[in-house]
């Protein structure tokens, strides 16, 4: 038997404002709480499960609309207060009806395997809307795991996508072995399952991140100088900046750094004055011996370039254009089509720019490489969570990152995810980092079979909707 009554006015107000609370701090920019995103969907399954459908979408709006609050002043700064309001909006939208489709679903198989149906909806709710999006996965649920190494290990197979299943998981199996418990083998079925996919993955997780694999390292530096030294703040001469640069570049080589990379468009250059800037740069790499890798904005006559270059101490300059922007942030740049490949390195390497490493797709064709040389720019509120957007590139490709970001975080992070050194630059101010960068050879099935979990769980969600859609017909 299955219980059908109706939810109390306890649960429904209870369960609403304990899964808006969880969810307004599981989604933090900080991600100081993600782990509760592992309960935040608890009390609305219930809800669902147990009463009507009226009742399963409002709760189900209403507590992600106050989680998504969390958000908004983020928003404000991003994009037109008008779209920021209604993206606020649309999102809790889009998730309502998720539960509802996972509700109907549930309620049409009432069985152990149910279990697996809300995990399905939302990595395919994901999946699909980051392959439509401008903005490629930013913003993802996946990423607020970042913290939990053992959980974002699945990445290097399924892409983030098994990250929003396994963390999905974990509150259906809470609420259908629940829902099921007058049939008990149903519901210890339902836990079983669950708890198994679960103990799997995290095993999985835990295998990986305590193997051993053959490293070298490379030291490498990174550093940032204060905000208000840079031309957008006080129209200081571009060559200045530059100097400024390579004087916090000096000690860093001094202390052994082989590369040292500076932010995404520190350097602000009209196309006529490329070619001085690129000299001292060459100046600069030559006295220190050292590498330099940084972010330039030339200031073309009907467009800007994006671009990232890698200055050898032999004077020679190599270049990456930035394939993927900021709308209304950085509109008129000119779009790159050619991956970062560096030449004579000691390592493969490669470069990327910041909005680069929020594109799955994209980074898979940097799989070959054994260290990414990535520039970029953050918006102090959102310094952890870009750079941990960053980080799951790596775990995905097998990569070590090394990420310079003005007002955001100076990293280091393996093919694990492990932040081997963090320097906080949130709110504009000089840092510096030297690191020995473990720089491994690791392949992963996720650059090898691209986003076959996604689809697969689009493919699956398709399925139970014509079957259940059917049988109701019958």
């Amino acid at each position: 038997m299955i219980n059908n009554s109706t939810p109390s006015r306890l649960l429904l107000i209870g369960g609403t404002i304990i899964s808006a609370v969880c969810w307004y701090f599981a989604i933090d920019l900080s991600g100081s709480f993600g782990w509760l995103l592992w309960f935040a969907p608890i009390p609305l399954l219930i809800i669902a499960f147990q009463g009507n459908k009226k009742q399963a979408f409002f709760a189900a709006f209403i507590a992600y609309l106050i989680g998504r609050l969390n958000w908004l002043p983020f928003f404000f700064v991003l994009m037109p207060s008008v779209m920021a309001i209604f993206i606020t909006i649309l999102l809790p939208l889009i998730f309502s009806l998720l539960i509802l489709l996972t509700r109907w679903l549930v309620l049409k198989t009432k069985s152990s395997f149910s279990v697996f149906v809300y995990p399905v909806v939302a990595a395919a709710a994901e999946f699909t809307l980051s392959t439509g999006s401008i903005d490629g996965t930013a913003g993802s649920l996946a990423y607020t795991q970042s913290n939990y190494l053992p959980i974002i290990q699945i990445a290097s197979i399924t892409g983030i996508w098994g990250i929003i299943f396994l963390v999905a998981l974990i509150p259906s199996t809470l609420a259908v072995a629940w829902f099921l418990k007058e049939d008990k083998k149903q519901s210890k079925l339902a836990l079983a399952f669950g708890c198994i996919i679960l103990f799997v993955g995290l095993t999985f997780g835990w295998v990986r991140l305590n193997s051993h694999s053959d490293s070298k390292t490379i030291p490498v530096g990174l550093t940032v100088i204060s905000e208000d030294l840079h031309q957008i703040a006080k129209k200081t001469p571009v060559l200045t900046v530059a100097q400024n640069y390579i004087d916090q570049i000096a000690p860093l080589a001094k202390a052994g750094a082989a590369y040292v990379i500076f932010p995404e468009k520190a350097l602000l250059v009209k196309a006529t004055g490329k070619d001085s800037v690129i000299q001292l740069l060459q100046k600069g790499a030559a006295e220190n011996n050292v590498t330099i890798i940084g972010g330039l904005l030339i200031f073309k006559e009907k467009s800007k370039q994006n671009i990232v270059v890698f200055v050898s101490p032999d004077g020679k300059v190599q270049e990456y254009v930035k394939r993927f922007h900021v709308k209304g942030w950085e509109d008129g740049e000119e779009v790159g089509d050619k991956v970062g490949w560096l030449q004579n390195t000691p390592v493969p390497s490669a470069m990327a720019i910041c909005k680069d490493m929020d594109f799955p797709q994209w980074l898979r064709q940097y799989s070959e490489a054994d260290l990414l040389f990535a520039p970029a720019w953050d918006f102090e509120r959102d310094g952890w969570l870009h750079s941990r957007m960053a980080v799951l590139r790596g775990v995905e490709n097998g990569f070590t990152i090394v990420r310079a970001a003005r007002q955001g975080r100076l990293t280091v992070t393996d093919y694990c995810g492990r932040v081997i050194g963090e320097e906080i630059n949130d709110h504009g101010n000089k840092g510096s980092l030297l690191i020995q960068a473990p720089v491994y050879s690791i392949d992963t099935l996720y650059s090898k079979w691209s986003d076959w979990f996604g689809l697969t769980s689009l493919v699956i969600v398709l399925a139970l909707v014509a079957i259940s859609f059917f049988r109701k017909q019958a």
